[in-house]
């Protein structure tokens, strides 16, 4: 088997953008004195003898009826910020009121001024809100939205504008304190894609909520019902993954492995071959040579439509000179004694397959077959240790960059969306009707390449999408 020494090295790649690199991180203001001692008196208030049967009864309730064993209490300590907010805020004891609203009633007349003022803007803004994130400004804050009220807050939250990405959505405590509205307890964040689920939830529960309580107004709504907005967002955040290659099938690591007669002959077949592009030595073991292995000349794979929802996993191959790009389909590693093929389905496996018979014939004898579901595929890239970095590449021209751009924009505005009831998004942004479900998917596409740009990985601009479609930038 010859030893390539000059190559072309080609990329998977979506897009490519310059990233600026880490951002100088900005800390919280500390907590005034006054803060720190009003916190003190109703933590003290609370935690009396006088509520442990409530305590024990809240605990049961929010956590569930496992977590006290033998008077032990077994939970992560990041979830208890969480529940105390909702047991002191929101959590009715066996005395018929809150237990904050007991506070103020007992302890509220003899806080000196500041205190009480910070108290009543605490009782009156702890609400357990549905948000979705409109504006971020590292070291600064977030712009927010109650997707229920529509209202829209400037929270001077220093951390959540590390923490969050725009157009997330996520149910967290806005607290107004000395005049700063800034956010208490605990989030969980969850990507746009989810907003459907969770906002249906909270929309079909706010309906019902107004039909039992006629009088009631939307905060009445939150402190009675945070428990169960924070329970359907666990079921959504916990819900299994799914992922569906291009063609619809379920992804599952899959590999075929095979014994070698002539290392020379399948590597020379293999470099014929149109279907296989050869790519250098293996990232993972510079003693194997890597091909990938596309979507044309006599790839075929079966596609079928993609039931319930999920997302897709799509990866392209584009050479750096600037040929088309084509859809990658797996990968081939050669050794000297031995040939493995690896894809993301069973079914892109089974049609891999039949084309080594084709394109190899003899040369390769099949030893068998092995298969990881997408839950196995995650724990094994978290345990492996990182791969030894190799050279970077030499930089892409700006024109180039331009072009792949150019490209990957035209492919999807003009590709159908089961989102926008199979129409492309350049066929939506022609139809007013349409323009709802078209803003949230441009929601979940920024969303997606902003992740990108964090991790320090190429990403497109989401305003040259929407300049294309004739949207206003957001």
């Amino acid at each position: 088997m010859t030893r390539k020494r000059s190559h072309k090295r080609k990329k998977r790649t979506s897009s490519f953008r310059k990233h600026r690199g880490p951002i100088r991180r900005r800390t919280p203001p500390p907590p005034s004195r006054d803060e720190r001692v009003l916190r003190e008196r109703i933590q003290k208030f609370t935690y009396q003898d006088r509520f442990k049967d409530d305590f024990e009864r809240a605990i049961r309730l929010y956590f569930g009826e496992g977590v006290l064993q033998d008077n032990v209490l077994t939970l992560d300590e990041e979830k208890i910020p969480g529940f105390q907010e909702w047991y002191i805020y929101d959590y009715i004891v066996s005395e018929g009121e809150r237990i904050i609203d007991l506070f103020a009633r007992e302890v509220g007349p003899r806080l000196p001024a500041a205190q009480r003022q910070m108290l009543d803007d605490w009782r009156r803004t702890n609400r357990y809100r549905l948000f979705e994130v409109q504006k971020v400004e590292p070291g600064i804050g977030v712009t927010v939205q109650d997707l229920l009220s529509g209202e829209v807050f400037e929270v001077n939250d220093v951390s959540a504008s590390y923490a969050l990405v725009k157009w997330q959505v996520f149910l967290a405590r806005p607290l107004l304190t000395e005049g700063r509205l800034h956010f208490t307890g605990s989030m969980i964040p969850r990507p746009p894609m989810d907003k459907p689920a969770l906002l249906d939830f909270a929309r079909e529960l706010w309906e019902e909520y107004q039909k039992e309580h006629p009088q009631a107004s939307l905060d009445n709504f939150y402190r009675d019902h945070s428990l169960d907005l924070h329970r359907r967002l666990i079921e959504i955040a916990t819900a299994p993954l799914v992922v569906y290659t291009p063609e619809g099938h379920l992804v599952c690591a899959s590999t075929a492995r095979y014994a070698v007669k002539d290392p020379g002959a399948v590597e020379e077949r293999l470099d014929q071959a149109e279907e296989f592009v050869y790519v250098g030595p293996a990232d993972e073991d510079e003693t194997a040579l890597a091909y990938v292995w596309l979507l044309r000349g006599r790839s075929r794979v079966p596609e079928v439509p993609v039931e319930g929802k999920g997302l897709i996993m799509r990866t392209d191959w584009m050479a750096e000179s600037g040929e088309p790009t084509y859809r990658s389909l797996g990968d081939v590693r050669l050794w000297q004694e031995r040939l493995e093929l690896s894809c993301l389905s069973r079914e892109r496996l089974a049609a891999g397959k039949m084309l080594l018979r084709r394109v190899l014939g003899r040369l390769i004898r099949h030893l068998g077959d092995e298969y990881r579901d997408l839950d196995t595929m995650l724990e094994s890239v978290e345990s492996s240790p990182p791969r030894r970095k190799r050279g970077g590449l030499p930089q892409v021209e700006e024109a180039l960059v331009q072009r792949i751009l150019a490209d990957q924009r035209a492919e999807w505005l003009d590709t159908p969306v089961p989102m926008l009831g199979e129409k492309s998004p350049r066929e939506a942004s022609r139809d007013p009707a349409m323009r709802e479900q078209l803003e949230e998917l441009l929601k979940a596409v920024e969303y997606m390449e902003e992740q990108k740009r964090r991790a320090g990985e190429p990403y497109m601009d989401v305003a040259d999408l929407r300049r294309e479609l004739g949207l206003p930038l957001r």
